[in-house]
């Protein structure tokens, strides 16, 4: 779904010549989520290698890959955030969400400093700052697009799309995440709940993208058809 996306974005840019920044910046992001989850893989291929490959991080704590996504983690948020930001006209939401990630990231690094659990699982003081900052610029761009004339063509626009995919993911992951820190292996039932859920809102919010591309692009050759 993330390799769909991303085709997706990359033949919506050479349909459009879009000129928007934005549009490129996330086309190469879903790329790099692409790359970042291949090369996230690791841990995997060294532990059914039998550490055949990558043996030199057995006994190590990169043995897992725990700290690799718990710094992604980070970067995927600042990247959302961003975004929605880039949308706003109103400079006091912008100007408050321009430090809202200035203050995630000084504290989503401390926190990786300092916590134990850098290394060994998910850092829920991390995990819940990006989902409140995520649905902090949602609710600004919402906002935003309804006290302006966006309103009357929010279902045209790429970022309408991204906006409910993302929510609907953070807001589903994150809760289960913090509820997971209390289970272990031995919880079958629990583990393959929570990979079913990690799954479908994974395919959820890259489908949303997908169709926003779509959407976005079917409207705006429409209006220059109308308009030659």
């Amino acid at each position: 779904m993330e390799l769909i996306a991303a085709v997706a974005g990359s033949i919506f840019l050479t349909k459009t010549n879009r000129e928007n920044s934005d549009y490129k910046i996330f086309v190469r992001f879903l790329w790099s989520v692409l790359l970042i989850d291949i090369l996230g893989g690791y841990a995997a291929l060294a532990y059914f290698s039998n550490y055949e490959l990558f043996g030199f991080i057995k006994g190590t704590p990169f043995v897992r890959n725990e700290w690799y996504f718990n710094i992604v983690e980070v970067y995927f948020i600042l990247i959302y955030t961003y975004l929605f930001r880039s949308q706003l006209s109103g400079r006091r939401m912008k100007y408050l969400l321009k430090w809202s990630m200035m203050g995630y990231l000084i504290i989503a690094v401390l926190n990786m400093y300092l916590s134990d659990d850098f290394f060994t699982g998910d850092l829920m003081l991390n995990d819940m700052l990006g989902a409140f900052l995520i649905v902090l610029s949602v609710f600004f761009y919402f906002f935003d697009m309804m006290i302006s004339d966006k309103v009357l063509t929010f279902y045209k626009n790429l970022f309408f799309y991204v906006a409910i995919g993302v929510t609907i993911s953070y807001l589903v992951r994150v809760p289960i995440s913090i509820y997971g820190a209390y289970f272990n292996e031995r919880n079958d039932a629990f583990l393959e709940l929570f990979y079913d859920l990690v799954r479908y809102t994974n395919i959820f919010m890259y489908s949303m993208f997908a169709m926003g591309f779509y959407m976005d692009y079917r409207y705006r050759k429409k209006w220059l058809l109308q308009n030659t």
